[in-house]
């Protein structure tokens, strides 16, 4: 559990648990459970998310979901306790001494992937250009990702509506019959309610957060590339450490060591990014 976002969790818990807790209190639960509705909406919106995706992207849906309720797997401020010490290694005893040591400061496969590039002799622009030459095959995993889940969140109304059209129809067609006119309305309602609960409840607030993490992620990557590229430079370690500052704007207090022996005591003075 511990993997996952606490207020993700809680946002998600609240949402359901008071539009469920609210449909209890009518006193007409049964009501709302309508089998040619979720037919509808269940049925139409897997179908139009098959249609609309290849299998390959189709296999990921339900890894996306699971990690758009995850937390945040990276902290900024280690992250520059780790490029700070790893230019401090570079300054002292070369860039080649970098490749034996950068596992002792960060297990983080990006950072990892820039020093390789800098020890096997990566100028800045070929440094920059390969980083972000990943960073943007990132941007468009997690877009993928996203997309998946809006085209859900999307369809499952449009297809609420559709359910309305498909009460509606028959409705018309029996006004002779008081008695059709209950169930016929009942599938109307009923198909628009289940469309807007999966989509405004679930599947949107999940692809925004997808959204947030992957700019967040982005940023920070931008962050890591300027650090990597000063140690490539051989930049002096508190110049280094000053614009990555400057840059996540955040405070590094470096006069004492923190609870976990870092080489900085971290007090945060603003947002990270």
């Amino acid at each position: 559990m511990s993997k996952y976002g606490k207020s993700t969790l809680v946002g998600l818990i609240i949402s359901i648990s008071f539009v469920v807790g609210g449909i209890i209190a009518t006193g007409q639960a049964k009501s709302f459970w309508n089998v040619p509705s979720a037919f509808i909406i269940i049925g139409g919106t897997v179908g139009a998310v098959v249609i609309a995706f290849p299998p390959k992207r189709l296999k990921t849906l339900v890894p996306v979901m699971k990690r758009s309720l995850k937390k945040d797997e990276f902290d900024i401020k280690e992250d520059i306790i780790a490029l700070v010490k790893i230019s401090e290694i570079a300054r002292k005893s070369g860039l080649l001494t970098l490749e034996d040591c950068v596992g002792d400061y960060t297990d983080d496969p990006f950072i990892k992937k820039g020093v390789q590039l800098i020890v096997d002799g990566a100028d800045e622009e070929q440094l920059r250009n390969l980083l972000e030459g990943s960073t943007y095959f990132m941007k468009q995993r997690h877009q993928n990702g996203a997309a998946m889940l809006s085209m859900i969140a999307a369809t499952a109304p449009a297809l609420g509506l559709l359910g309305t059209y498909v009460g509606l129809i028959p409705m018309l067609n029996s006004l002779d019959d008081p008695t059709t006119l209950g169930p016929m309305m009942a599938l109307e309602l009923v198909s628009s309610f289940y469309g807007a609960f999966i989509a405004y409840v679930i599947f949107s607030p999940m692809a925004k957060r997808l959204k947030l993490m992957s700019k967040d992620e982005e940023s920070r990557r931008e962050l890591l590339i300027e650090g990597l590229v000063g140690i490539q430079q051989g930049k002096n370690p508190n110049l280094i450490k000053e614009e990555l500052l400057a840059f996540a704007n955040i405070e590094l207090d470096v006069s004492e060591k923190d609870e976990e022996n870092n080489p900085f005591k971290v007090k945060e003075v603003a947002n990270q990014l």
